[in-house]
């Protein structure tokens, strides 16, 4: 069996809030994980830590990538923006972000290592239809950056853009899905487009035990199921209706597959798989089973996020990715 070459692990760096950072991985550490081929550094997903100042962020960068190992390439999240229903398209937040960009890949992209670049932003809110999906502003965005990246023959940069959105919970989880699948297979934004299902997390989201059909919140057990059968088919697809049922429809969002983007697996795990080991290890173990065909067969591209230092380090989840990428076997940290 065959596993995909593009086995990748986030890396949270820089500020986690205001007054604290994220701890540094360092070499010895990465070394620890010999199955993972490449690295994905993200900056927080809080807007109000860097907002248009992305200086202590670059310097968290530059630390970092200093520690990974020689040979294996690595993507850069771009800063957020303040994304909601009612964001506005605001020129100067493509302009700085353009700038970060060129500004990397001037310091980087000789190496041969930089990659790409990573959009941090996790969902597309408001409304995306599939003509045009560049109506909805944080579309524009994305796709603004997409080709100063991609194609623009003024910055040269010509690298990959990837993005990992979530999976929709909670009452708003239809439109969530129908919006990242119309982006998915719609556009050419993105190269690779790595899908949350959001599974490890159910006790997290609503009253924690799934979906609760009377309030319309928590996390539908389908969304494993759903992603699997997205990065299988190479397909976004949604439910059949915004109706609870989570019946998945045999049609791809948008009704038809237009784009050449990859649809790939995030596997997810955190701190609390060691922590509160009894309560995650099933979620975790669920998501091995469900995603360990795809990996072993070559069906996708696969990005593992493990939270940061705490989880990967402190909490040794590094033994479970590199289990999982060696075979798909679910091993859980000790």
């Amino acid at each position: 069996m065959e596993r995909p070459p593009t086995r990748l692990l986030f890396v949270p760096t820089g500020k986690v809030s205001s007054s604290e950072d994220y701890k540094q991985i360092s070499l010895t550490e990465f070394k620890q994980m010999q199955e993972v081929t490449g690295y994905v550094l993200t900056p927080t997903g809080t807007y109000s830590v860097y907002q248009e100042n992305f200086k202590a962020y670059t310097e968290a960068l530059d630390a970092q990538i200093k520690q990974l190992p020689d040979g294996k390439p690595y993507y850069i999240g771009i800063p957020v923006i303040d994304a909601s229903d009612v964001y506005q398209y605001n020129s100067s937040h493509y302009t700085a972000r353009k700038a970060f960009v060129i500004g990397m890949n001037n310091k980087y992209g000789g190496t041969g290592r930089l990659k790409g670049f990573y959009f941090t932003n996790e969902r597309v809110f408001g409304t995306v239809s599939a003509s045009p999906p560049v109506s909805n502003a944080i579309v524009k965005l994305m796709n603004d950056l997409a080709y100063t990246i991609r194609n623009d023959p003024n910055s040269k940069i010509y690298k990959e853009f990837i993005w990992a959105p979530y999976l929709g919970y909670n009452s708003t989880y239809y439109s969530i899905n129908q919006n990242l699948g119309i982006v998915a297979n719609r556009t050419n934004i993105f190269n690779t487009i790595y899908l949350q299902s959001g599974h490890f997390f159910t006790p997290q989201r609503g009253d924690g035990k799934g979906w609760n059909s009377s309030k319309r919140t928590g996390q539908p057990k389908e969304n494993l199921d759903l992603a699997r059968k997205c990065a299988r088919e190479n397909k976004v697809f949604n439910y059949t209706a915004n109706n609870d049922a989570f019946v998945i429809s045999s049609t791809p969002v948008g009704g038809s597959k237009t784009s050449t983007t990859k649809i790939a697996i995030d596997v997810e795990a955190q701190d609390e798989l060691k922590r509160q080991q009894a309560t995650y290890a099933p979620l975790y173990e669920s998501e091995c089973e469900a995603y360990e065909p795809l990996l072993m067969n070559n069906a996708c591209p696969f990005v593992f996020y493990a939270g940061s230092y705490n989880g990967i380090v402190d909490c040794h989840l590094y033994l479970s990715i590199d289990a999982f990428y060696l075979n798909g076997s679910c091993r859980l940290p000790v």
